[in-house]
């Protein structure tokens, strides 16, 4: 009783002394050059991770993401999309195997979606291990479309069919997530009760305000030119 005691406190003094890094912690806005180019890029990189990540851009979730320059990327969609895209590429290239070999595109979704569900059960941390799993379910994905192309032809029916089972499995895995899933870690982090808090989604909407706030003061110059050389003089 003693010992898992000690272990909770031991547990609970690790996450108090948990080192997080987060990028959210500043509303600050640096505009190098104050022009509508410059202003809708900064607006992009600021709602970016939203975008691109779908996880916020924090130490915590940095196994979810690739980190390209300053931008990041979600694993689960890089991986998955870039697989579809490898499996377009042999369906159009490689015909006989990839579109007309019924027996290789029935096999690849059951190896693809095989792997895709063992991940859940496995609870893989490892970015790359991650991005190797999506990528088979990606791939499983394309081995399906191509399928659905296939019986077309013949069973268009079937291929209806099919078309509504792969909508439904990707909903029913959406559902399955629930809809906090991109952002579970942020619950427990410490920088949540900080001061102040850790707020990724308001920090991201207070910045882009401040953005368009230089955008309507640059307009209001622009409308009034007296009076802006007015300030300079004084």
């Amino acid at each position: 009783m003693n010992n898992e005691k000690k272990n909770d406190r031991t547990s609970e003094e690790n996450f108090e002394t948990e080192e997080v890094t987060s990028p959210y912690m500043s509303e600050e806005v640096i505009l190098k050059k104050r022009t509508p180019f410059h202003a809708m890029w900064m607006i992009f990189r600021i709602r970016a991770w939203r975008i691109l990540g779908h996880h916020p851009a924090c130490s915590r979730y940095k196994n979810h993401y690739f980190k390209i320059g300053s931008f990041i990327f979600c694993i689960g969609c890089l991986s998955i999309y870039s697989a579809i895209s490898v499996y377009l590429i042999l369906f159009f290239t490689i015909p006989s195997i990839f579109r007309y070999n019924i027996t290789v595109i029935s096999i690849l979704p059951f190896a693809g979606f095989g792997l895709a569900i063992s991940h859940i059960f496995l609870k893989v941390k490892n970015k790359w291990l991650k991005a190797v799993f999506r990528f088979s379910a990606g791939f499983g994905i394309g081995a399906f479309g191509a399928i659905i192309i296939a019986v077309f032809k013949y069973y268009w029916w079937l291929s209806i069919i099919l078309s509504v089972l792969l909508l439904t499995g990707n909903q029913l895995y959406g559902i399955s997530r629930g809809r906090n899933a991109n952002r579970k870690e942020c619950i427990d982090c410490p920088l949540a009760n900080g001061d102040p808090p850790c707020e990724p989604i308001r920090n991201t909407n207070i910045r882009i305000r401040k953005v368009h706030e230089i955008i309507d003061e640059e307009l209001q110059k622009a409308q009034n030119p007296s009076q802006s050389k007015g300030k300079k003089t004084d």
